[in-house]
């Protein structure tokens, strides 16, 4: 009986092993907000209790744009692609399919920018505002599909975690 209760929980752990892994399955996809995050400092950690994906960002463009950084970078710890708006990102079944770059992509407001970790993670933000010519910030919302795997079609759940690291120390391992 408990081999079978183990493999319907795994049902939906997309390849990965281990309990912390199944539980996190079940949950979906987490979401949170990004409130103003300074461009070119420190680095932004998101995803569950358990794992998470980092980013830094700089502005490209003048309250327009800006560039999000591939595995190239060392203050990544995913690849990147750009869904151009409107796309709802809730609506994508299968982000493990997009083309993603080591290097930087350019999105602007109302994009999303979805990321492929290296630990097999996925996350997205999708941008409100980039604001200011100099020291801009970024405004937006936060995904991460808690379980692995790239559909952002399952429940949006809360208990998500966020924060910005000025010190870059949160994304050690990733």
């Amino acid at each position: 009986m408990a081999s079978l209760l183990i493999a319907l929980a795994c049902a939906g752990c997309s390849g990965y092993s281990g309990s912390n892994r199944a539980t996190a399955a079940v949950l979906g996809v987490m979401t949170g907000q990004i409130e103003r995050i300074p461009e070119s400092r420190g680095i932004f950690v998101w995803g569950d209790s358990i794992n998470q994906l980092c980013q830094q960002w700089s502005a490209a463009r003048v309250n327009q744009s800006g560039w999000f950084y591939g595995t190239s970078n060392p203050t990544s710890s995913a690849d990147v692609y750009v869904l151009a708006a409107p796309n709802d990102p809730l609506s994508v079944v299968a982000a493990e399919n997009f083309d993603y770059m080591t290097g930087a992509v350019e999105a602007h407001e109302g994009d999303t920018v979805f990321f492929r970790g290296r630990n097999g993670f996925f996350g997205a933000w999708t941008i409100t505002a980039v604001e200011g010519d100099r020291d801009s910030v970024l405004t937006g919302e936060w995904y991460f599909k808690a379980g692995g795997g790239g559909d952002f079609t399952s429940a949006v759940v809360g208990g998500g975690a966020s924060n910005y690291d000025a010190n870059f120390g949160g994304c050690e391992g990733y």
